[in-house]
C-alpha cells in the first residue's frame, strides 16, 4: 500500500536522478530561454520534469494522507494538495514556454501572466492553514472556513494587482524593484504566522507540522529572493533547480496520518472543559488578511479605482459574513454553556440548585399572590437493585426515561428537577394539596404502567412520593416537610404517594 514513507523513498530516488542529470547534462545557459541558444536541451528538460515529478508526487501524498487522517488534519492536507496542484500547473505551463521559447515561437502575454501568477502564490492555500480551529470540530459543511478561503483568494487576487498587474515592467514574470520590499514582507509574514502557530500549539504533533511549514516555506522565499534578485544566477544556473528540487522533498517530509486528538470526556466531570486561551489569537489571522487586502487596494486605487472598489466592497462582505457565523456560533456556546449551567446532564431536568433557586422565587411570588406552593418530592424505589443487577448504563437509561415521564405529566409552568441520585424534585406554583395530590398520583400511575426494557428483560419502575404545600415560610422547612412525607410513604410499603401532615421523624432503619 502506498503510504507517506513510500512518497519519501520515491522523492529521495528523484533527487538521485536529478544530481545524475546535472553531472551528465552540466549546467544550461542562464539566458538560454531569453536568446534561444539551447545549447543543453536534454538538461534543462530532464531538471524541469524531475521537479514536475515531484510535484505530482506531492499531490498524491497529500491526498492519501487526508484521505487517511481525520477532522482538522484532512482538511489540512486537502489544502495542502490544492497548493501543490497550483504549483505543478505553474511548472507544467513553464516547461510549455520554455519550449516554445526554444523554438522560437511566440508565447502568449496570458499564458506568461498565468505562469507567474500560479508560481507566486501556490504556497496561499496553505496560508489558510493558520485559519483553521482544531478546539472546533464540526461535522459537515463549515461557513467559517469557506469565507476565510474565499477571503485567501481574494487576496491572491489583490495581491496578484498589486505586485504584478499594475507596476511598471517589461516583462509579466518580472517584479518591479518597487514592491519588492512589500511582496517578500507578505511572504515572510506568512513564515512568521506559522512560527507562531507552532509556538502556541498545544499539540506537539501540530507544532512539529507548523514548524516545519515555517521552516520549507521560510526557505523558499529566501530561495527565491537569492535566485531571483540576488544576481547569482549567471553563476549557478540549472543546479540552482537542484534546491528548488530540495525544498520539494522537504515537504514530502511533512505528512502524517493523523486522528483527532482524545478529548475529555464531559459527562466525567460534570462540565465542558473551557477551550485554551491560546485559540483566541487565531482570530487575528482573518483579520490581518482583510487589513492586507485593504492596505493593497489602497494602492490598487491610484490607477484603477473601479478594481479597488469591488476588492473593498467583497472583503467587507466576506469579513462580515465571518463575523456574523462567529457570532452565531458564540450564541451557540452561550446558550450550550447557560444550559450546562442550569441542567442535568444525564436527565436533561433542572439542577439541583436551579430547582432551589426555582422553588425560592416561586415562594417569594405565594408570599405577594398568598397563592400557596406545593412541592413534590419523588425517590425511585428499589434503584440500587437496578444497577447492581444490569449494571449502571441500565441505570441511566432509567433515571433518563424516568425524567421524561415526569416531564410529560407536569403542567406547563411547573418546574421538574433532578435533587440528587435517583431522587427528583417537582415544583408545582398555585397549587394546593388536593391539585398536588392529584399530580403527584398522576406521576405515580404513569411510572407504575411504564413499559421499559432493560437490557432486553422486562422491568417496572415504581415511585414513593411525598407532598407538601405552603404559601409562606422558608424553603428548608417546605422540602424537610416533603422529605418527611416521601420517608413516610417509604414506611408504608412503596409506591404512594404520602401528604405531610404534622411533623415525622424519619426512619433511620428504612430501606431506600
Amino acid at each position: 500500500m502506498f503510504r507517506s514513507t513510500t512518497g519519501r523513498w520515491i522523492g529521495v530516488g528523484l533527487l538521485l536522478v536529478h544530481v545524475v542529470v546535472l553531472f551528465a547534462w552540466g549546467a544550461k545557459d542562464p539566458g538560454w530561454w531569453l536568446f534561444g541558444s539551447g545549447s543543453n536541451t536534454m538538461g534543462w528538460m530532464l531538471s524541469d520534469f524531475i521537479q514536475l515529478a515531484f510535484g505530482a508526487l506531492l499531490i498524491c501524498t497529500s491526498l492519501l494522507t487526508a484521505y487517511r487522517s481525520e477532522g482538522w488534519h484532512s482538511y489540512f492536507w486537502r489544502l495542502h494538495a490544492l497548493a501543490f496542484v497550483l504549483w505543478t500547473t505553474a511548472q507544467a505551463i513553464a516547461i510549455r514556454v520554455e519550449v516554445s521559447q526554444s523554438a522560437s515561437v511566440n508565447v502568449s502575454s496570458f499564458t506568461l501572466w498565468t505562469q507567474n501568477m500560479l508560481f507566486c502564490f501556490w504556497f496561499m492555500p496553505l496560508a489558510l492553514a493558520l485559519f483553521f480551529e482544531p478546539a472546533d470540530q464540526r461535522p459537515g459543511f463549515d461557513w467559517l472556513l469557506t469565507f476565510d478561503f474565499c477571503q485567501g483568494v481574494l487576496a491572491c487576487v489583490a495581491a496578484y494587482l498589486y505586485f504584478f498587474y499594475l507596476p511598471r515592467q517589461e516583462s509579466p514574470t518580472d517584479l518591479s524593484g518597487s514592491v519588492w520590499a512589500p511582496y517578500f514582507a507578505g511572504y515572510g509574514l506568512i513564515v512568521v504566522a506559522f512560527a507562531v502557530r507552532s509556538r502556541f500549539s498545544d499539540s506537539l504533533r501540530m507544532r512539529s507540522l507548523y514548524g516545519g511549514l515555517a521552516l520549507v516555506l521560510g526557505a523558499s522565499s529566501l530561495t527565491d529572493a537569492v535566485y531571483y534578485y540576488g544576481h547569482i544566477a549567471t553563476r549557478v544556473g540549472a543546479w540552482f533547480d537542484l534546491l528548488w528540487s530540495s525544498l520539494l522533498f522537504a515537504h514530502l517530509l511533512l505528512p502524517r496520518e493523523y486522528s483527532p486528538e482524545p478529548h475529555h470526556d464531559e459527562s466525567q466531570y460534570g462540565q465542558a472543559q473551557p477551550p485554551s486561551h491560546k485559540f483566541v489569537g487565531l482570530q487575528l489571522f482573518p483579520l490581518l488578511l482583510a487589513l492586507c487586502t485593504l492596505a493593497m487596494s489602497a494602492r490598487i486605487a491610484r490607477e484603477k479605482m473601479g478594481v479597488a472598489s469591488i476588492v473593498v466592497i467583497i472583503c467587507f462582505l466576506l469579513f462580515g459574513a465571518r463575523h456574523l457565523v462567529t457570532h452565531y456560533r458564540l450564541l451557540e456556546t452561550q446558550e450550550a454553556l447557560r444550559r450546562e449551567a442550569t441542567h442535568d446532564g444525564l436527565t436533561g431536568l433542572w439542577r439541583h440548585k436551579t430547582i432551589l433557586e426555582i422553588l425560592e422565587r416561586e415562594l417569594l411570588r405565594a408570599q405577594r399572590t398568598g397563592e400557596p406552593v406545593s412541592v413534590i418530592m419523588a425517590d425511585l424505589d428499589h434503584f440500587k437493585q437496578v444497577n447492581d443487577r444490569l449494571g449502571h448504563a441500565a441505570g441511566d437509561a432509567v433515571l433518563r426515561r424516568v425524567a421524561s415521564e415526569l416531564e410529560s405529566v407536569v403542567r406547563p409552568y411547573d418546574s421538574v428537577g433532578r435533587y440528587g441520585g435517583e431522587e427528583f424534585l417537582i415544583v408545582a406554583p398555585a397549587c394546593a394539596m388536593e391539585a398536588a395530590s392529584v399530580l403527584a398520583e398522576r406521576a405515580r400511575t404513569r411510572l407504575a404502567e411504564m413499559n421499559i426494557q432493560l437490557n432486553g428483560v422486562p422491568a417496572q419502575v415504581t415511585i414513593s412520593i411525598g407532598i407538601a404545600t405552603r404559601n409562606s415560610g422558608e424553603s428548608e422547612e417546605l422540602l424537610l416537610s416533603a422529605d418527611q412525607a416521601l420517608y413516610k410513604a417509604k414506611a408504608n410499603g412503596r409506591n404512594r404517594a404520602e401528604v405531610a401532615a404534622g411533623p415525622f421523624v424519619r426512619n433511620a432503619g428504612a430501606d431506600l
